[in-house]
């Protein structure tokens, strides 16, 4: 029997644990450890700062949907991870071990690297920060002033910084207060659209040429040196790495990427990081003096694709993310079989990134330099396509395995027990905006009509907006039914629809891993 043991629970972890499972023998575990009961869609966390998602759209319970594929599911932190013994041991006191060890934890924001950072500005690495950063927006707008938007040296993933800013003008625009604020993007890149990457392509000047349109001013080679209550003090270094000349922004309102570091419990692990607590490995996805002991997604320690003359550190992509688990899947079967090993490289860049009613796609491949692939595309097809992944992939976490059976009134339990908790109350879902769609004209046999009028009536609710949870929550649960053609079908289907209908503003889905 192979026992496998997965830190972390998002979208690198939950992807490979699926894999692995289904893929294993029988008699093989899989035992997946998560320090939060949830799976969320890190790369939507944006939008969840501007308040264009809820928690509930991108954030559900995994336990159920792992236990659902007999793999084990175990709520804690993780204390210590002791490779010479094979074994992991818990916060919860539990210890663990493992045959084989895949870390797949994510990202600790390493903010305290940069004076004032953690107490002044806004982050949206997390899905709690991000709400706490929508907090502090709402406040923001009430008495508008100017915005800065960074990332510190050594920050990778800087996709999302850029998406960001762009998502903050469109909403600005729409509240009519754009005029009244400034805003910077502060960034350790060489030029704009660089994204760790190197390599002058089309990247640089349609991002430029994006940051000009919005009139969003940018400074690069930005070191930030400390962060007051009011202003924010860096130094641009020129092309040789001289200090060129100190700013001091005055801000009223910041979000800042941080540097990636190792979460607690694993950046001690002696012998599997490096300095910042990230996890070292091969060109197999394994670590070099550990070889059972396989790491995926932003906790992976990576160098610099280039020299800058500050540092940037290496991108990521949900893409990337999920070629790179499908080669420790690979792998780690390959080593119980006694089979050769894939190598990673080279490796391939996909991006996705919203602004706002268009969109930019960005493939570089390989990606590193020098590259056979380097194109930056620019559309409203990108910005729909966004939004679609997001479904999509989330669909896939959510997909039941093939013969489960399905408790089919589980959305259609929450929308009447709401209804029932609060009788003649507005509902307080998210799942049904109001206005949020097109019209649909359906018509029901006389006997629904009325029990569902009548329903309406004994509740408080009007009949319509009834309907319309009741109808959601439905198609939410027949979703549950499908296996993964039928999911496949359905992406097909609704991007067919939605390039067909494509709507003027709506946010859209961010397609970086691990890192926004």
């Amino acid at each position: 029997m192979t026992h496998v043991v997965i830190l972390g629970a998002g979208i690198a972890g939950v992807s490979a644990a699926y894999a692995l499972k289904a893929k294993l023998g029988p008699h093989d575990e899989v035992t997946v450890v998560s320090d939060k009961p949830y799976f969320h869609f890190v790369p939507s966390n944006p939008w969840i700062a501007m308040g264009w998602r809820e928690r509930s759209d991108i954030a559900f319970p995994i336990g159920p949907y792992l236990e659902a594929r007999g793999i084990r599911f175990i709520h804690s932190g993780v204390k210590r991870i002791q490779p010479d013994v094979i074994q992991v041991d818990l916060e919860n006191g539990d210890v663990l071990f493992y045959d084989y060890l895949l870390i797949a934890t994510g990202v600790a924001g390493m903010s305290d690297a940069v004076p004032g950072l953690a107490e002044h500005t806004q982050s949206v690495i997390h899905i709690d920060q991000a709400e706490k950063a929508l907090a502090a927006y709402r406040e923001f707008v009430r008495h508008p002033g100017p915005i800065v938007i960074g990332a510190v040296p050594g920050a990778s993933v800087l996709g999302p910084l850029y998406e960001y800013a762009f998502l903050v003008d469109a909403d600005l625009k729409r509240r009519n207060i754009r005029n009244r604020v400034p805003i910077t993007l502060v960034t350790p890149e060489p030029w704009p659209g660089h994204l760790g990457l190197g390599g002058e392509g089309a990247s640089r000047g349609a991002v430029t040429a994006a940051l000009v349109d919005t009139k969003i001013s940018v400074i690069c080679n930005a070191r930030t040196l400390r962060v007051d209550q009011d202003s924010i003090h860096l130094a641009e270094l020129d092309a040789a790495g001289n200090e060129k000349q100190t700013h001091a922004l005055p801000y009223a309102y910041s979000v800042y990427w941080p540097a990636f570091g190792g979460v607690p419990g694993v950046r001690t692990a002696t012998g599997l990081v490096d300095e910042r607590g990230l996890v070292v490995v091969d060109e197999y996805l394994r670590n070099p003096d550990y070889p059972n002991v396989f790491a995926l997604g932003a906790c992976v320690a990576q160098p610099a694709v280039e020299n800058t003359p500050v540092p940037v550190g290496a991108p990521d992509s949900v893409y990337s993310i999920s070629k790179a688990g499908e080669i420790v899947v690979q792998n780690i079967l390959a080593l119980i079989h006694d089979a050769p090993l894939t190598s990673h490289v080279p490796q391939r860049a996909r991006w996705l990134t919203d602004m706002s009613s268009s969109g930019a796609a960005y493939l570089s491949e390989p990606q590193v330099p020098l590259r056979d692939i380097n194109w930056m595309r620019q559309g409203r097809w990108v910005h729909q396509a966004k939004i679609d992944f997001e479904k999509y992939f989330i669909n896939k976490v959510r997909l039941q395995p093939g013969g489960q059976q399905f408790a089919a009134a589980s959305r259609i339990a929450g929308v009447m027990s709401r209804a029932l908790a609060e009788p003649g109350a507005a509902s307080a879902s998210p799942s049904v905006p109001a206005g949020g769609g097109k019209p649909l004209e359906i018509r029901l046999p006389q006997d629904p009509c009325i029990e569902l009028r009548a329903l309406a009536k004994s509740l408080g609710r009007a009949p319509d907006a009834l309907a319309a949870e009741l109808l959601a929550a439905a198609v939410g649960d027949a979703k549950s039914y499908l296996n993964e053609s039928g999911i496949e079908a359905l992406a097909i289907s609704r991007r067919e629809l939605l390039v067909a209908d494509l709507p003027e503003r709506q946010p859209g889905v961010e397609f970086h891993g691990g890192g926004t």
